[in-house]
């Protein structure tokens, strides 16, 4: 008979904010979700809760119980990260392990409990490892999954144990939603006066799935192990990495290089048969003297060419200091994703696109990735909303850039210049600025422009005018209407 242990993280999205030591979270703080177009609050701190705010609360009605809550939405890729680093780690506590997400684990531990002491000193083992790590978990010990997870979750103990032979007795004061059914079918259920799980043990299985569907049998059939549910362990993910270790230590760079050609050759091989790339790279150089030194690149998309990591390589190379050698080597490639079939294109196009890649990863190396920008369009009016800058690599705003209906100046100023007026006019027919003159040849404007009730900046109603001057530069001249003495500014220049 197998045995499962259910490990539940109930608070796993605050407690990866914890241990990233954000501040937030010493006081009211708490994780939102978006649930039926409204946010609602899922995870808080102890500090919010002795404030009067619980869980399933409104945004609004959270803030007006607690006006010094702050709030963060949740974020399931990271969340599902962490839940993975888990997941290797429960490694150490039996070698099959699958996945309960968004917030669990499953262990078959049949023949694993012993070497902890048993079953009760193996979950106290695990809880308290979590709490180690600044992660909150219960435990439920079953013959079966649906038994094990419903413990973890609706027991009173941390760790609920069943044992052998004995899951229906202990399931029997549950509430029927710790089968993992759907909200109505439970609803239905508490209509015609069934609450627990034990009330369903005297109803035959027919009259149950006529009523309430086959999901409430299968679920019920499935947490007594009247049908067989095994645990399926999830697939490691493949390691690309290569190591090399030389009978005697090398310092020269161009001998490195070598090295690290014969390294990332044996990566790429893999890559180019499993179609994939990676977007980093680190080199381990282990020297006899200094110990190891850790060299990382980047890449603006997946790479899988030996050549080009070598050439991201040779900055880095360049500031390693080795002076008695080093004889162990070992690249790693991280990040790992699919690598896109391309279609072969006519002109240079491809082999522009090549180029864009090689130099944002060139300036990201240099400079790092959050200093390369780019630009994202921006549903807004005002010219100085219409757009706002991303990391390179940010790859929620797609397509990078759409066209303005209005035409905006190719340069805009974030702080308008001042220009004095020579001849007055609207706009004025001759002004200095820069301490040049420019008259003015043709105009086209006003193209008038107020703010929007939330913007917070300057509320002030603005005038634009495109002015052509007759010294050469088009430039955008900005005013505000209604103010006395009127006063000129240039907001940007055209093309």
């Amino acid at each position: 008979m197998g045995r499962i242990l259910s490990l539940w993280l109930p608070q796993l999205p605050l407690d990866r904010r914890i241990r990233l030591g954000d501040p937030c979270t010493n006081g009211p703080f708490a994780i939102i979700v978006e649930n039926k177009n409204a946010w609602r609050i899922a995870h808080l701190t102890p500090a919010a809760r002795q404030a009067g705010v619980s869980e399933g609360l409104s945004l609004p009605d959270a803030r007006a119980i607690c006006p010094d809550l702050l709030t963060a939405p949740a974020d399931p890729m990271r969340e599902g990260s962490l839940l993975r680093a888990l997941w290797r780690w429960a490694d150490c506590l039996s070698p099959r392990v699958a996945f309960d997400p968004p917030d669990g684990l499953l262990l078959d531990i049949a023949g694993c409990a012993h070497l902890f002491g048993g079953e009760k000193e193996m979950g106290t083992h695990t809880r308290e490892q979590l709490a180690d790590m600044q992660i909150q978990s219960r435990i439920g010990i079953a013959d079966t999954k649906g038994g094990a997870r419903a413990l973890a979750r609706f027991s009173d103990t941390p760790v609920a144990i069943a044992a052998p032979g004995e899951t229906s007795q202990k399931l029997k004061t549950l509430p029927i939603n710790a089968l993992d059914v759907h909200d109505t079918i439970v609803r239905g259920l508490a209509q015609s006066g069934l609450k627990t799980i034990g009330q369903l043990y005297a109803i035959k299985s027919g009259e149950l799935a006529r009523r309430f569907g086959l999901t409430l049998t299968k679920s019920l059939s499935g947490s007594l192990g009247h049908e067989p549910d095994p645990v399926t362990p999830a697939a490691a993910d493949p390691i690309y990495a290569a190591r090399m270790t030389l009978p005697e230590p090398i310092g020269y760079k161009s001998d490195i290089e070598g090295v690290l050609k014969r390294l990332s050759d044996s990566i790429c091989n893999r890559f180019v048969k499993d179609q994939k790339g990676a977007r980093r790279f680190t080199l381990t150089v282990r020297c006899v003297d200094t110990g190891d030194h850790l060299l990382s690149v980047g890449f603006a998309r997946p790479c899988a060419e030996p050549q080009l990591i070598l050439q991201q390589f040779s900055r880095p190379l360049d500031e390693l200091k080795i002076e008695f050698g080093a004889d162990w080597f070992r690249l790693v490639a991280e990040h790992i994703e699919p690598m896109q079939p391309r279609q072969l294109a006519l002109g240079k196009v491809a082999d522009e696109k090549d180029s864009t890649a090689h130099l944002i990863s060139t300036l990201g190396n240099r400079l790092g990735f959050d200093h390369v920008r780019k630009f994202a369009a921006q549903n807004a009016h005002l010219p100085e909303q219409e757009f706002k800058t991303l990391e390179i690599l940010d790859e929620k705003y797609e397509p990078i850039w759409k066209a303005c209906p209005r035409k905006r100046p190719i340069r805009l100023y974030p702080t308008p210049e001042y220009l004095r007026a020579l001849k007055p006019g609207r706009p004025p027919v001759a002004f200095e600025w820069r301490r040049k003159k420019y008259a003015t040849q043709s105009v086209q404007g006003p193209e008038r422009l107020t703010s929007e009730w939330h913007y917070d900046g300057d509320k002030r109603t603005r005038d634009y005018w495109k002015v052509q001057t007759s010294n050469g530069p088009r430039l955008w001249l900005l005013t505000y209407p209604g103010e006395t003495p009127p006063h000129w500014f240039v907001a940007g220049i055209f093309p």
